[in-house]
């Protein structure tokens, strides 16, 4: 993180007042008089859905370039930038989907969750750390399955697979927490199902509750340690109250969270509660500490090795055709991280995704988007021969319906309506 103390950036100072010029610009678009500014409640679940999937890859690829993550709101601007080029009409875009989120989330359980991740729901707003919670969550739950959501509320799930995410999720979490959330995941299930919205509602809501007593706790550090009273914790008294607690942070760790600290007026208990929070200092991180290769997904890394197999040279052709053009700079960035995936074989889930991602851009790229005279190798590498990576791949637990072609890719069908000009989000699902 840049610019503040605690991983506050200033950048997400400044896009924090952005983001709130639009909601209140949102608040003013009356869909009852402009009808065609309505999206349909499957259309929104579809739109919802894209959204958290392509928030999902993203991650993964900031993660690996050592960018920090977006919040919902940052991404979905960039989302619509990148899809329309211009600023204004990225803006539009945003307008659009808040007023019509804001529409369906007294009615839609999943509207209205994604309306607090927007934070158009002051009383009870979802931060980032909350909606990594979710995504990691969903992901694992529905194992790889795209779309990742249904156009429907009220999906019922196996609730062992729930049970299966508590423990991955909290596998970093005391024994106590732990089995506390296990039991109340246990006591959501009706006749061996759960509703998948509402248990993750529950989910974040206890990982966000579990945070918080994080926080009350490293406050209560904070006046432990500051033997003067003065409100201002001195460096021996950082010191000691981490020695006391005999925390295995080595001098130069502690030396630079203090002076992370001091670039504030005052190390105040504030200060003390933001730093320690951005080094992992209290609470537990979720998922395991260390990622391993489960041997039950080593034969869907097979499969998809030799899927991918059948199409990276037509993939790479076509980059050299479209070399230079933004869509070979985002399949070129895609393509990597998919190998790198494939080749460490940790995450199976994340890479089916991407792997799809891919496919779709590679289809879509070849059958709108490459000149005729200009397809050259690629020529014979249409739609009908990347089709063999669409059909399903029996796996060791991955949920991947046959028959499903990737909605990721088209970046020129419209799932929101236009607001003036002839705009629209084009949000391609």
């Amino acid at each position: 993180a840049q610019g503040r103390v605690g991983g506050e950036r200033d950048g997400e100072i400044v896009f924090r007042s952005f983001w709130a010029s639009l909601v209140r610009q949102a608040q003013l678009v009356d869909l009852e008089r402009f009808p065609e500014l309505c999206l349909s409640l499957k259309r929104m679940l579809e739109f919802i859905a894209r959204i958290y999937t392509d928030k999902i890859l993203v991650d993964e690829l900031d993660d690996r370039g050592h960018t920090p993550r977006q919040s919902l709101p940052e991404f979905l601007y960039d989302f619509h930038l990148e899809l329309l080029g211009d600023p204004i009409l990225a803006q539009e875009a945003c307008i659009n989907v808040v007023a019509n989120v804001k529409r369906y989330s007294q009615q839609s359980p999943r509207a209205r969750m994604f309306a607090r991740f927007l934070l158009l729901d002051p009383a009870h707003p979802l931060n980032l750390d909350n909606l990594n919670t979710f995504l990691l969550a969903l992901v694992k739950i529905q194992k790889g399955m795209l779309p990742i959501l249904p156009n429907h509320d009220y999906l019922n799930v196996e609730a062992s697979r729930g049970s299966k995410v508590v423990e991955y999720i909290f596998s970093q979490a005391p024994y106590i927490i732990k089995a506390k959330v296990m039991i109340g995941a246990e006591k959501r299930a009706v006749s061996k199902l759960v509703d998948l919205d509402s248990f993750l509602v529950f989910l974040v809501e206890t990982y966000k509750e579990e945070q918080t007593r994080g926080e009350e706790r490293l406050r209560a550090l904070f006046v432990a340690a500051d033997t003067d009273g003065d409100g201002n914790l001195q460096f021996e008294e950082f010191q000691n109250m981490v020695t006391s607690i005999r925390s295995k942070r080595t001098h130069r760790e502690m030396l630079r969270m203090y002076s992370e600290m001091t670039l504030n007026r005052a190390v105040d208990a504030n200060v003390f509660t933001r730093v320690c929070r951005k080094w992992k200092f209290s609470g537990f991180e979720m998922g395991p500490a260390v990622k391993r290769s489960d041997k039950s997904n080593f034969e869907v890394f097979d499969l998809l090795n030799v899927q991918w197999g059948k199409i990276e040279d037509m993939v790479h052709e076509l980059l050299v055709v479209l070399d230079g053009t933004p869509i070979a700079m985002r399949m070129e960035q895609n393509v990597n991280v998919l190998k790198i995936m494939l080749e460490e074989k940790l995450q199976a889930e994340q890479t089916w995704i991407l792997y799809r991602k891919v496919v779709a851009e590679f289809t879509s790229a070849v059958k709108n988007r490459t000149p005729k005279d200009s397809v050259g190798a690629v020529q014979g590498a249409g739609p009908s021969k990347a089709k063999v990576s669409e059909e399903r791949i029996p796996s060791a637990g991955l949920a991947i319906p046959s028959g499903q072609t990737s909605r990721a890719a088209s970046a020129n069908s419209s799932g929101m309506p236009a607001r003036r000009g002839g705009v629209s989000p084009a949000v391609a699902i």
